[in-house]
């Protein structure tokens, strides 16, 4: 499985569901049958994806659509997946600028912090 790499740091449900080809209500359902996607929510209740939650979804959909398994087998090869292999340190942390020169990096990171002042303001409200 090729995994779908996203220029920014969070992504709305909708955006997931244009990258992974699943519909958001399928993606809601997958977040009560898998503790391994936990998208984190505003304070309004949106839905915020994290690259590791675009790839936790196309995992699941791999299994479920493509291998063939039922939900609960796919939640149990899932957990069995993240017991392998856990979180990457913090020191590891990719940003995935890719092959962007300096300035393109720089747009990335303005437009990711613009996202975060979005997210704290809502949180005010």
């Amino acid at each position: 499985m090729k995994s779908q790499k996203a220029s920014k740091l969070y992504h709305s449900i909708s955006e997931v569901a244009g990258l992974t080809g699943v519909k958001p209500h399928v993606l809601r359902y997958w977040e009560a049958e898998f503790p391994t996607l936990r998208p984190r929510k505003t304070a309004a209740g949106s839905r915020r994806y994290r690259q590791q939650d675009i790839d936790e979804v196309l995992a699941i959909k791999e299994l479920l659509y493509e291998k063939g398994f039922k939900i609960a087998g796919a939640r149990k090869m899932r957990r069995a997946a993240r017991r392998k292999s856990p979180e990457p340190a913090r020191a590891q942390l990719s940003l995935g600028f890719g092959d962007l020169d300096t300035a393109g990096q720089l747009e990335v990171v303005r437009q990711e912090l613009r996202d975060i002042l979005e997210m704290v303001k809502g949180l005010g409200s």
